[in-house]
Parts: C-alpha cells; sequence; structure tokens
C-alpha cells in the first residue's frame, strides 16, 4: 500500500476553506479526471471518473468529524482509495488543507492503465499537488 501526504496553505479563512470541501457538486472543479460529483445520501458521495479514455463511477463513504475539521473518505470497489482532508486554521485569514492518500499503485493501474510501479506513484502525486493548487484557487477567488 503506497501512502502520499500533501498539504498546502491558503489565504482564505478556515470556515470558508471547511465549507468548500463539504460541496461535493463543486469536486469537478478541483480534482482532476472528476467529470460529475454529487451526494448520494447521508455519508456517501458517487464519483464519476475519467482517466485517459477509461470512465468509471464511485461510490464513497465518508466521515465527518466537523469538530476536527476532518473528512475521512474510502471508496467502494476496485480500486480501493482512502484517505483524509483535514482543514487547520493558521490565523484568521489563512489556512492549511492537508491531503493523506492510500492506494494500491497495481490496483489504480489495473482500473484506469497508465504507467506501472514507481511512474505511477509519481503520477498520482503530481495529480494530487495539481488538484490542491486548483482547490487553493477556487478557496482564494
Amino acid at each position: 500500500m503506497s501512502r502520499l501526504e500533501e498539504h498546502i496553505d491558503i489565504d482564505a479563512p478556515a470556515q470558508r476553506v471547511w465549507d468548500l470541501l463539504h460541496d461535493v457538486d463543486s469536486y469537478p472543479t478541483f480534482i482532476d479526471g472528476v467529470q460529475q460529483a454529487r451526494g448520494s445520501g447521508g455519508n456517501r458521495a458517487r464519483l464519476d471518473v475519467r482517466a485517459g479514455s477509461v470512465r468509471r463511477e464511485f461510490e464513497a463513504v465518508l466521515d465527518d468529524r466537523a469538530g476536527d475539521q476532518v473528512i475521512t473518505w474510502q471508496t467502494e470497489g476496485s480500486p480501493e482509495l482512502k484517505g483524509t482532508l483535514s482543514v487547520r486554521s493558521v490565523d484568521r485569514d489563512h489556512s492549511q488543507v492537508q491531503v493523506r492518500l492510500e492506494y494500491e499503485p497495481g490496483a489504480v493501474h489495473d482500473a484506469f492503465g497508465g504507467p506501472k510501479g514507481m511512474a505511477q506513484v509519481h503520477r498520482i502525486e503530481n495529480t494530487v499537488r495539481g488538484d490542491l493548487q486548483q482547490f487553493k484557487s477556487l478557496a482564494e477567488g
């Protein structure tokens, strides 16, 4: 199992950032490959994902720990992806978002194709970093 942890500083209050992370419908604006996202009741979200020519639909189970400003999530099916999104207030007007992701590179390759081994790991790392930059632009805009 590979693990990835990234964070980004955002020039926006933590509450604004937290609210944006809860807007599942906006995920396509900052998560590469997500074509459509929607809440599907309770603690679930449905994500339509495209990577290259492969399109897949995922159901994600979310656990919102609002008091800690942490969302844990896990996909159902293959590939199994799980992680956390957390927001930390730096000061009144600044915050930090941290992403932790656990995945099996081979399972991602089997589901979507693309490179194998370390090349797949680097691809996923670069995608997550790009997604964080997109989220930062959205939150600060």
